[in-house]
Order: structure tokens, then sequence, then C-alpha cells
């Protein structure tokens, strides 16, 4: 166990990240540093959660659901600061826009 979690839960969200480090477009050393915490944070903060609040099998589901969350945790998080800025963007959101 490491920080709670089991080893496959590690390997699923290292995994995850390396995939998302090699398809997002590399900008600078610091871009990529965010891009791994916000992964590892999604992943590790959220992981349960979702797991118990869609009632799935913890023993069959929390690896693959941490490797989804580090997988789209960087740019949920991302879309969630730009609206934080700009409040017209949280309303088109709720009207269903883009």
């Amino acid at each position: 166990m490491i920080f709670g979690h089991d080893i496959a839960f590690w390997i699923a969200v290292a995994g995850a990240t390396v995939v998302k480090l090699m398809t997002s477009p590399f900008h600078s050393l610091f871009r990529a540093v965010a891009t791994v915490f916000a992964a590892v944070f999604s992943a590790y903060v959220f992981t349960d959660p979702v797991v118990h609040w869609l009632e799935l099998n913890s023993e069959t589901y929390t690896a693959p659901m941490a490797a989804l969350l580090a997988l789209t945790g960087e740019g949920i998080i991302r879309s969630l600061m730009a609206a934080s800025f700009d409040p017209a963007k949280i309303l088109e959101w709720w009207r269903g826009g883009r």
C-alpha cells in the first residue's frame, strides 16, 4: 500500500499519465510537471468517491477509474479554472453550450 492505494492503482495512474504526456502538445517543462501533478491529484483525490458514487465494485473498478481520472483530470481542472476566471462560461455551459 502506497498512500492508501495498492500497486495496481499506481500502475494505472502512471500509465495514464504517460499516455497523457505523450498525447499532449509539449509547451514547457512547467506545463509537463503541471500536467503530471493534475493527473496524479485527480486520480488520488477523486477515484474512491467516484467509484462509490457510481456504486461500482471497488476491487474491480478502482484501478480503471484511476486511469480514467488521470487521463481526464487535467482537462477538467483546466476547464474549471478557465470558468472561474470568466463567469459567462459557467452560464454558457449551464445552457448546454461549449
